[in-house]
């Protein structure tokens, strides 16, 4: 082989290595992006287990005793092992609800009464990541 067709042909090389060392480096930060969305996403829904863990605890204590309640902010799952926090509040809303189908609220003794509840829990994880979830209910009881 001549040496200028040699000189060309280590000319045609470089070029293919460095196109191929620019791809190489595209794919290192492609995939550097996909894993810091890939935490932003996970913390995400750290914080939203820790915001439906909150409803399901508020949910649970209005079945024992429909009251107005507020808890501060708490690690979740536990103190050892938090990856995210939650704080619920439950409030009564005032005025005329929906009723069911066939409900009569009566003024005498041993008719029905109707409030309407609202629960407010909101879960904080890593990076920032902050969820709100808001579950209403109603508590039917007989007038005292």
């Amino acid at each position: 082989m001549r040496s200028r067709c040699r000189g060309a042909a280590l000319a045609i090389v470089m070029i293919l290595l460095t196109g191929l060392g620019a791809l190489a480096l595209t794919a290192a930060a492609a995939a550097a992006t996909a894993l810091a969305l890939a935490g932003h996403q996970q913390a995400t829904l750290f914080a939203f287990e820790a915001a439906e863990a909150g409803l399901v605890e508020a949910l649970a204590a209005a079945a024992i005793d429909a009251a107005p309640r507020t808890t501060s902010e708490v690690a979740w799952p536990d103190e050892t092992a938090a990856t995210a926090f939650l704080a619920t509040r439950t409030e009564v809303l005032e005025g005329i609800g929906a009723m069911p189908e066939g409900f009569t609220i009566g003024e005498n003794t041993g008719a029905f009464t109707a409030r309407h509840f609202r629960i407010v829990a909101d879960g904080r994880a890593e990076r920032r990541a902050r969820l709100r979830l808001e579950q209403g209910f109603y508590v039917v009881e007989l007038q005292p």
